[in-house]
């Protein structure tokens, strides 16, 4: 009987290892090629083309050179061994021969048409070197430039247009154009160096991908060949995705791996929930919810209890920073009237009209008025509109209400704050950026002080009053009732002084009159004999008149 082959762990992985052996053979054998061309090329580059290049271009120079220095010698300097002449000199003797055998070793490794170019390249040279050397064998003294065959013999030869100087433009110009096309090969090997490592790179690529499912079927197999531990943690992560602490012993199964990937897809599915509800309870969000997994989860339990005790905690640390905001709130805005208070409580006009502004703009109202008890005729008292702001501007005009009349009248009479939020249609308007609007409450408060009302405030929002706005009020109330009384009284005093003021004046007048007709009626007397007994009744009654008078100054 056949033994039935066994894929074991063991065959699994002398296969695996076996893949990954070939895969690291053939990956070796490719890049150790590519390697060897790509040395091939960086060799003859750096051994061929850039000292080739090198020496062109230094020879190019040279004829560059030779030229400008020959119309130097030429033209300019007459002296024997210039440093100009001495650099053409060294140029025709050491330098060019020198170049020349450079390039030529370089040369044989070069094509025979680069070959054959570049001889007759160093033909045309050498005839070129050898009338330059002519010319400056022909004007090595003084004497030589003093000729007078001078200028037909040697200045016409370095013009433009004449056989050298074209000779030497062709010559340069035959070595850029050998210049440029090794130019043209080194950046034809560049290209294939540069194609060659994306290769390189993508085959190393494709080799790592070979060799990580290589290394993923091996530790599969590994995997499969400890079983135990997979069993054990498989009980582990299934109870985990209950919210159970595991206890129990280890079990056996036909299907490990499947349940072992469903527990730990529960409890994946589980930590994430939880981890979403953490999140928005940390954003605020105490009405977030999750069911939690069974009656052992521990975890989601502890996370409920944990919302209901911050969710607690953040309501009544609302409250508290909520009525900290409104108790700053209220005690900035009676300090700030306490001194508006100090400043303009000269007038009950100019105060009336700027706590009027302040209470409005503070409680962020469109449109307020304080109405003030007017007693001056105890039989016709009203309540006088004396401030008044609306519309970001102020506006006067005269209005008055009397006791009983109205909301403001009705407040009067009632003593007690009047607070609606069902505003009639045609009650006011406020306008706004979208036209004019019904107000959302109205706020009407008595200035109240020691049980008398002396006037009435009265407050249009498109907003509806909040209850610490409204206390608010009614202090302020209390403070302006105060203020108020405090100028009517200093009216009243002020008025009272005035008219004795004036009395004493008027009975002063009279006082000095009447002293006057004594002194005048005494002359008479003593002038006068005749009617001396008439005129001593008269000024008898003028006295009696004035000391009456006197004594009346002195009750008053």
């Amino acid at each position: 009987m056949k033994t039935k082959f066994r894929f074991n762990i063991l065959t699994k992985l002398l296969f695996g290892f076996g893949i990954l052996l070939v895969a690291f053979f053939i990956a070796y054998t490719s890049i150790y090629k590519m390697l060897k061309d790509n040395e091939k090329l960086a060799v003859n580059v750096n051994e061929n083309i850039v000292p080739s290049m090198s020496a062109l271009n230094k020879f190019s120079f040279q004829i560059f050179e030779s030229k400008h220095l020959l119309t130097n010698w030429i033209l300019f300097e007459k002296e024997s061994n210039t440093p100009k002449k001495l650099r053409l000199t060294e140029i025709i003797q050491n330098g060019y021969p020198q170049i020349k055998y450079e390039i030529k070793q370089q040369a044989k490794q070069w094509n025979k048409t680069e070959q054959l170019k570049l001889n007759q390249i160093f033909n045309l040279t050498d005839s070129y070197f050898s009338q330059v050397t002519n010319i400056i064998n022909g004007l090595n003294n003084i004497e030589a430039y003093n000729a007078p065959d001078f200028e037909s013999r040697y200045v016409s030869i370095i013009k433009e247009g004449n056989p050298l100087p074209e000779l030497a433009d062709n010559i340069k110009s035959q070595i850029d154009e050998m210049y440029e096309n090794k130019n043209d090969i080194l950046l034809s090997y560049n290209i294939k160096i540069e194609k060659s490592f994306k290769i390189f790179s993508n085959r190393i690529f494709v080799s790592g991908i070979v060799l990580l499912f290589t290394v993923i079927i091996i530790a599969l197999l590994m995997a499969n060949a400890t079983i135990f531990p997979i069993k054990y943690i498989k009980t582990i992560i299934q109870k985990m995705s209950f919210g159970e602490l595991p206890s129990q012993s280890i079990k056996t199964s036909t299907d490990e791996i499947g349940e072992m990937g469903k527990a730990l897809s529960n409890l994946i599915a589980n930590l994430k929930q939880k981890v979403e509800f953490a999140k928005e309870i940390e954003r605020g969000n105490f009405r977030s919810f999750f069911e939690i997994s069974g009656e052992h989860d521990i975890l989601g339990s502890s996370l409920l209890s944990m919302r209901d005790s911050l969710s607690e905690a953040y309501k009544y640390e609302e409250i508290r920073r909520k009525e900290n905001e409104e108790r700053s709130w209220a005690a900035q805005g009676l300090s700030e009237f306490n001194d508006l208070i100090r400043e303009h409580s000269k007038t009950l006009e100019e105060f009336a009209l700027v706590s009027i502004n302040k209470l409005t703009r503070y409680t962020e109202s469109q449109i307020g008025g304080i109405y003030i008890l007017n007693e001056e005729n105890i039989t016709d008292r009203f309540l006088e509109l004396v401030g008044f702001y609306a519309y970001d501007r102020h506006k006067f005009f005269e209005e008055k209400i009397y006791p009983g009349e109205n909301l403001i009248g009705q407040c009067f009479l009632e003593k007690d704050t009047i607070f609606i939020t069902d505003v009639p249609e045609n009650y006011i308007k406020i306008s706004s950026g979208l036209g004019k609007e019904n107000p959302k409450s109205i706020l009407i408060v008595p200035l109240i002080l020691n049980q008398k009302v002396y006037g009435v405030i009265e407050l249009a929002s498109v907003q509806v009053f909040i209850k610490y706005k409204i206390e608010f009020v009614e202090k302020i109330a209390e403070l302006l009732a105060s203020t108020v009384a405090s100028i009517q009284i200093n009216i009243q005093r002020t008025k009272l002084i005035e008219e004795t003021k004036d009395k004493s004046e008027t009975e002063e007048q009279e006082k000095q009159e009447l002293q006057k007709k004594i002194i005048k009626l005494e002359n008479e007397l003593k002038i006068k004999s005749e009617g001396q007994e008439k005129l001593i009744s008269q000024i008898q009654q003028l006295q009696a008149s004035l000391s009456e008078g006197k004594k009346n100054n002195d009750d008053t």
